[in-house]
């Protein structure tokens, strides 16, 4: 069994076991989501460096092969006029060869190890995805009940204290009230003397300017 289906099993495994066990359901599969994250990201990176190594392999491979052709053709141009030249060329030509035989057969190991290791990779994300949108879930679930056990109480007691609560905020309510009430009544009257006085007045200069026409 592969380093992340072992992860994985071993993640479901525990938090299984410590859930059961402990009462912060929530704080326990936060934990170990996060840490089966940093484990499923740590071997994303490891397959990233893989990717990158397998290409420069390649590349290098790509350079022996290169380099084994300009051997080939520096013998070539020295035979007839220096062979032991030319033979030192072949012999550069066959370790090229060489080289690169043995790079491609370490290359092809290393892809299949990257092959299994982005296959591992592909469904520890899957999984984690899977196990990251049912925490959401639970956190929902939670938050609702949450919601309904605040707002039903559990007791007569507790509902006999909510209901004194309220009687105790209603007679507070209505002594402000009735202390705001009285005010009121107070500018409402000083408010009623003052609109007569200004009607009087105005009354009056209707008055002397209606007897300034009649002259």
């Amino acid at each position: 069994m592969s380093f992340i289906k072992r992860l994985s099993t071993t993640f479901i495994a525990r938090l299984d076991g410590i859930v059961g066990e402990i009462e912060d359901h929530e704080a326990v599969v936060q934990t170990s989501i996060d840490e089966m994250r940093h484990k499923v990201a740590q071997a994303r990176a490891r397959l990233n460096q893989m990717q990158r190594e397998e290409a420069q392999l390649q590349s290098r491979i790509a350079a022996l092969h290169e380099d084994e052709q300009l051997w080939a053709e520096r013998a070539k141009s020295c035979a007839s006029t220096d062979p032991t030249r030319a033979l030192a060329c072949i012999e550069r030509r066959q370790q090229c060869r060489t080289q690169a035989e043995q790079l491609a057969r370490g290359q092809v190991s290393y892809r299949q190890s990257a092959v299994r290791l982005s296959r591992d990779v592909a469904d520890s994300e899957a999984r984690l995805h899977a196990l990251s949108n049912r925490h959401s879930i639970m956190r929902a679930r939670q938050s609702g009940t949450a919601a309904r056990v605040a707002t039903a109480p559990d007791s007569e007691s507790s509902l006999r204290d909510l209901e004194t609560s309220f009687e105790r905020w209603d007679v507070r309510l209505s002594e402000q009230e009735l202390r705001i009430g009285d005010t009121s009544l107070e500018d409402n009257l000083d408010q009623a003397f003052s609109r007569e006085e200004h009607d009087a007045r105005l009354r009056a200069e209707l008055d002397a300017l209606l007897q300034e026409n009649a002259k």
